[in-house]
């Protein structure tokens, strides 16, 4: 198994060399971190959907659609990404691909536990410290082999990842800025300000020896360079940037593990903003003209999200 430990690359490096590892077949882990900002779309997002072009634009943040699953993600040299490929043949690799998250987010696990985080894995790919998720990873099948991807947040701008995703409105937009606030946390938190890409690097290296012994430290060769750029051109295009994705009828933004914001239209001058927490309502809050529902609403905190209950409270047929 091959140990590519890159430090700081370019934005779209920090994407395209596990891509071009496994269109290539060669296994191998990587640690890296982007020297700039930019924005990552899962494989089934829809950029439409899910993004404030204007802003990003605006702010020159540089999009990107992986091939791997998972959401949106706002991606700056404040995160340590740890990339793993593997063959699909691979004999350690599971049928289902996510019973390997286990085993892949160990290494992360004890480097937040080394630095005073009680980390722990928030099945299926999240990783949370007292509940809330302090790692965000996924996985994906890429030419002939399967990409697992993670990242360890130094720190994390809430505000600018508010900004990054496309919201009903600004009154939503300061209620997804604090659900993310209240249900993340990062090592600066935890009083890590000063620790940095080495002490992570050096951590993550030494749980993945604990689970490939054969590990060959690497740098990237002609062939992993010349693939990556190949890669990065594809994945620039505005065809492969727009390609169509997953829509949904209602704004729903994934936060963490079984927890979403969502935004119910009640008419032409009114929204429902709703918080769920693994499927029950933990928060809510109407947006626009008040009436007699406002007296009702407090009556579904806790129970399960049920759009007919909600329709008969509202006279919806």
């Amino acid at each position: 198994m091959d140990l590519y430990d890159l430090g700081e690359v370019s934005w779209w490096e920090s994407q395209c060399f596990y891509h071009a590892m496994a269109y290539l077949g060669r296994e191998g882990v990587i640690l890296c971190y982007p020297s700039s900002p930019y924005v990552c779309l899962g494989l089934h997002d829809d950029l439409d959907q899910e993004i404030n072009r204007e802003y990003c634009e605006r702010q020159s943040i540089p999009l990107f659609r992986r091939e791997t699953g998972g959401g949106v993600v706002y991606l700056d040299n404040r995160q340590v990404f740890f990339q793993l490929v593997m063959r699909r043949d691979n004999p350690c690799l599971p049928l289902r691909r996510t019973r390997y998250y286990e085993q892949f987010l160990q290494p992360a696990i004890s480097a937040y536990r080394y630095f005073g985080l009680p980390a722990k894995l928030k099945p299926p790919a999240d990783i949370a410290a007292e509940g809330r998720k302090c790692s965000g990873n996924a996985s994906g099948d890429i030419g002939m082999c399967t990409a697992y991807v993670g990242n360890i947040l130094l720190d994390f701008d809430y505000t600018v990842m508010s900004n990054i995703l496309k919201v009903p409105n600004s009154q939503f937009r300061e209620y997804l800025c604090q659900a993310m606030q209240s249900n993340m946390t990062t090592l600066k938190d935890w009083g890590n300000s000063s620790v940095g890409y080495a002490d992570l690097a050096a951590l993550l290296v030494e749980g993945f020896k604990r689970q490939w012994d054969d590990l060959e430290a690497k740098t990237p060769d002609h062939e992993l360079i010349t693939k990556a750029r190949e890669i990065h051109i594809k994945m620039s295009t505005q065809e492969w940037l727009e390609m169509p994705g997953k829509k949904n009828s209602e704004r729903r933004i994934k936060i963490a593990e079984d927890l979403f914001l969502l935004e119910r239209k009640m008419g032409s001058d009114r929204s429902l903003v709703v918080l769920l927490r693994n499927g029950k309502v933990e928060r809510m809050q109407i947006l626009g003209k008040p009436d007699s529902f406002f007296s009702r609403v407090d009556s579904l905190i806790g129970c399960e999200w049920n759009e007919e209950l909600l329709n008969e409270m509202i006279g919806e047929p």
